[in-house]
């Protein structure tokens, strides 16, 4: 739970240099899709899923679910370098995709 905290709190205060559009653009069906190819390794990407395979990793509930959470914390998290998250080279349409995934577990 603390990890999830330092993250949300991170993410937070990226927003407020964030410029990233209010709503969701992307389809979460391509980010589900997505996130099984990439994610899924480490995250739990699925509602009904209560620990990721890699315990050091939030699943996609929790990062949906944490207060404050936004598509601009998001997007930081998707191309800001951090501890444990190996950096993925996703297009644009790719990481709103992923987005509108996670943000549609809530």
């Amino acid at each position: 739970m603390k990890r999830v905290v330092c993250l949300v709190t991170f993410l937070a205060l990226s927003v407020a240099v964030s410029h990233v559009h209010a709503q969701a653009t992307g389809d979460p069906r391509e980010g589900l899709t997505l996130a099984r190819q990439v994610c899924s390794e480490c995250h739990a990407i699925r509602r009904g899923q209560v620990r990721s395979p890699n315990s050091r990793a939030p699943t996609f509930l929790e990062l949906a679910t944490a207060p404050g959470m936004t598509i601009a914390a998001l997007s930081v998290a998707l191309t800001t370098p951090h501890a444990g998250m190996p950096m993925f080279r996703f297009t644009t349409e790719q990481r709103e995709d992923v987005i509108a995934y996670i943000l549609s577990l809530r």
